[in-house]
């Protein structure tokens, strides 16, 4: 039988899963000073003091929320590299385009990230810093020793592991962070996550 604080514990994370679900939602809909944690709570099922109880002010649940998603997004992709992370990989071309799926499925699933993302690089906030050394300039460093192999395989075609992170962070997303105006610009086939992260895979890889 679990014990009560385990049951506790258990109802706490699935509270703090329900306010940050809702919370990346309304960041990405209004950007931070637009967003609401009235409404924040009201689509988690919570009150609104709950937010402050399990997560604080408003800019710490702002900055919990972008943590939970780079923590979605990483666990995602490190799922193509579980087989490879005692080893030397074998193939990193493979490794990398396995990567680039995983990246295009994941933003069509879950296009807040690129969201929330889009509008904080266009200013420059605590925000925006917080984003670029906590997240950002690791996954690129992350991305450019794959690429070093990569292109010791003879592949790449001249471009730079600077080239191929714009790619994925801005034209693999795109099609589903801006789906309300792509769908119906360029039909639904066009924004398939298999099609669009074949087209990536092409461009990076050939």
């Amino acid at each position: 039988r679990q014990t009560q604080p385990r049951k506790r514990q258990e109802a706490s994370a699935q509270v703090l899963e329900a306010i940050l679900g809702a919370a990346a939602v309304e960041f990405a809909a209004h950007g931070f000073e637009g967003a609401s944690t009235r409404r924040i709570a009201e689509n988690a099922g919570v009150f609104q003091a709950q937010l402050g109880y399990h997560v604080g002010t408003k800019e710490e649940l702002w900055r919990a929320t972008v943590d939970w998603l780079f923590e979605r997004l990483r666990a995602d992709l490190e799922k193509g590299l579980a087989d490879h992370m005692d080893r030397p990989i074998d193939d990193p071309a493979a490794a990398l385009a396995d990567i680039i799926r995983r990246h295009v499925r994941h933003a069509a699933r879950h296009p807040e990230l690129s969201r929330i993302m889009s509008v904080e690089a266009s200013m420059t906030t605590n925000r925006s810093r917080y984003l670029l050394d906590t997240h950002v300039r690791p996954t690129l460093e992350a991305l450019r020793m794959i690429w070093d192999d990569v292109r010791a395989q003879g592949k790449g075609h001249g471009m730079e592991a600077e080239d191929v992170f714009m790619l994925m962070i801005g034209l693999a997303s795109l099609p589903f962070a801006q789906g309300p105006l792509m769908k119906p610009l360029l039909g639904r086939d066009r924004v398939r996550p298999e099609d669009h992260a074949e087209m990536i895979v092409k461009w990076v890889l050939g």
